[in-house]
């Protein structure tokens, strides 16, 4: 039990040798594990906020559309004749867009998505035009004009609008499974970060009961006493 009061002087060298390098094992391992966690946090807020919600703004998008077209559509059955109303809508229905376009801007977009909103942004200025030279038109009562331009240029930006809306939401899934992939990766290095901490605090408490010589003495036979 002489060791356990008093270590010698080369053991005591030993020890604080043993103990910086386990504590600084286990800063590093800290770190590493911190930053990897960090990662793991990332990656989740950005596949919420980076593609979930883009994800859902493109629907929202292609249903704003299809909302202004279908009244564009319906003006032959209802002899071109266009409500106050229905203008009304066409207006709110830009107003929301815009809204839903600068608000897709501040996600994350990588350089694919960037061409294609840029895209749909040029091809969506022109559909508004097209559409304000439909609406002139018709308060003109110049309806023979106001069909080719909806039957023409106003369905072609249409189709080009659903086509770029198309090719934004087929990147969202793709960037998804590359932010999981990172994500298990991450994952996978802070477990093994864990376990590389369990295996060192065990190698340490080996190493400290062989320096002190508490091997010996946990390993030595109880001895038997006997009362006189």
């Amino acid at each position: 039990m002489k060791d356990l009061f008093s270590i010698k002087p080369e053991k005591r060298k030993r020890l604080i040798l043993l103990l910086s390098l386990f504590f600084a094992l286990i800063l590093i391992a800290e770190l590493i594990e911190n930053k990897n966690l960090q990662k793991i946090d990332s990656d989740f807020s950005s596949l919420y906020e980076d593609r979930l919600i883009p994800a859902s703004q493109m629907y929202m998008l292609s249903d704003l559309l299809h909302q202004k077209q279908l009244i564009f559509e319906h003006l032959n059955e209802n002899n071109f004749r266009i409500s106050s109303a229905n203008i009304d809508k066409i207006k709110e229905t830009n107003l929301k867009i815009n809204n839903i376009l600068a608000a897709y801007e501040t996600t994350y977009l990588v350089e694919e998505e960037v061409q294609h909103l840029a895209n749909f942004k040029t091809n969506f200025l022109a559909y508004q035009k097209v559409e304000n030279e439909i609406l002139y038109h018709l308060e003109n009562k110049n309806f023979g004009v106001a069909q080719v331009l909806i039957n023409t240029r106003g369905r072609k930006l249409f189709n080009n609008a659903n086509i770029y809306l198309n090719r934004l939401a087929e990147i969202q899934p793709e960037v998804g499974r590359e932010l999981l992939a990172h994500y298990r990766s991450s994952f996978g290095s802070s477990s093994l970060m864990y376990y590389f901490k369990i295996a060192i605090t065990l190698l340490f408490g080996v190493f400290v009961l062989r320096l002190l010589g508490l091997v010996n003495l946990v390993n030595q036979p109880k001895q038997k006493f006997e009362l006189n």
